[in-house]
């Protein structure tokens, strides 16, 4: 499978309409973005229905897109704010991508092959917060710096780098008392 640069020229064929152009798009972004919204949602079906919501925002705004030097930051961006939109709708005031920790709905791994994946996936969502995962997710997943995740979620770096070490420490822990790890020395 060839990979698709994500570029600005994209974009501009995108907003021109081209079709093939937006699912060039779709198929280099969307792995990354419905794990940043599963890291969010804690539900696979609300997680679907804002990243539909988000390539449907990502579609109609793509003449507004400014190369800014990170495409997936900017479509990350609209997909947190569609959730904090369904938040809002929901709760009715101001919602933040907070440290709470979230009762996860029926969640199945099912259908992930790779066991150590779906063990580590399952005690992600069991132990983190859903600040703790978002940042794991962007950083070990997306593949963003901790400085563009803290631009992202609206924290300081320096807090993001502490979260991301605590989420870590955690699932380390957890997974040496499960014993999915071996014993190597692990440093930080």
């Amino acid at each position: 499978m060839r990979k698709i640069p994500l570029s600005s020229d994209l974009m501009a064929l995108v907003a021109k309409g081209d079709e093939k152009a937006f699912e060039d798009l779709y198929k280099a972004t969307y792995r990354q973005l419905f794990s940043f919204l599963l890291s969010l949602t804690a539900d696979q079906d609300t997680a679907r229905d804002i990243m539909q919501e988000t390539y449907l925002k990502v579609y109609v705004s793509a003449q507004k897109y400014r190369d800014k030097g990170n495409l997936l930051a900017w479509i990350m961006t609209i997909g947190k704010n569609q959730f904090l939109m369904q938040k809002r709708k929901e709760k009715g005031d101001v919602v933040y991508i907070d440290d709470s920790t979230d009762s996860i709905r029926e969640m199945s791994f099912d259908g992930i092959s790779d066991l150590e994946a779906r063990e580590t996936l399952e005690m992600m969502f069991r132990i983190l917060s859903r600040q703790e995962r978002c940042i794991v997710t962007l950083h070990d997943i997306s593949g963003f710096k901790h400085r563009e995740i803290a631009e992202l979620i609206e924290l300081p770096t320096a807090t993001v780098i502490s979260k991301y070490n605590r989420a870590m420490r955690k699932m380390r822990e957890e997974a040496h008392e499960m014993g999915i790890t071996g014993d190597e020395d692990h440093n930080e």
